[in-house]
């Protein structure tokens, strides 16, 4: 099982959800938090790190708390969302790149095309997991899953505001 977590900032409400799936991009499991709007004076506190804080501290990590079907590894899209061994960033580059790894990054071919994979800061590339994520892009769009969730939380301020 795979992990997408995402977290957003819409209209003033920030909200993330995570989406488990299985090999074949079946949801296994979807949590989400309500949306959650700060007020002024906490806005004026925390300054430039409440995003940072609601986003990763508040909701990402409950988020993944509350999971019941833990997955191998949670992809995200937002490199403050790296904040567990776990986690890992992927991104589509346009054009062909030769494969590379350095530090905590990892470039790789796939399907000509080239893939950057981002692990947390002061961690180095995990064979293991590159391999994983390659698996899983051999079965489903790797990124796909992103959209999913995107709407699904866009779904959910609207409704709310009905």
């Amino acid at each position: 099982m795979i992990g997408y977590l995402s977290v957003m900032n819409i209209d003033g409400k920030h909200l993330g959800g995570v989406l488990v799936v299985n090999d074949v991009g079946i949801p296994v499991e979807f949590k989400y938090s309500e949306p959650v709007t700060p007020t002024k004076l906490q806005e004026i506190i925390y300054g430039n790190s409440l995003e940072y804080y609601l986003h990763t501290e508040i909701i990402a990590k409950g988020l993944v708390q509350r999971l019941e079907n833990k997955p191998e590894l949670i992809l995200v899209q937002d490199p403050a969302l790296l904040f567990d061994k776990n986690t890992a960033m992927v991104t589509m580059l346009p054009q062909s790149l030769p494969e590379k790894k350095e530090g905590n990054e990892a470039i790789v071919n796939f399907n000509n095309k080239s893939i950057r994979i981002t692990f947390p800061e002061n961690s180095k590339v995990d064979d293991t997991i590159v391999q994983k994520i390659l698996e899983y892009a051999s079965k489903i769009d790797i990124l796909e899953p992103f959209d999913r969730i995107e709407r699904a939380l866009a779904y959910i301020c609207e409704s709310q505001e009905k």
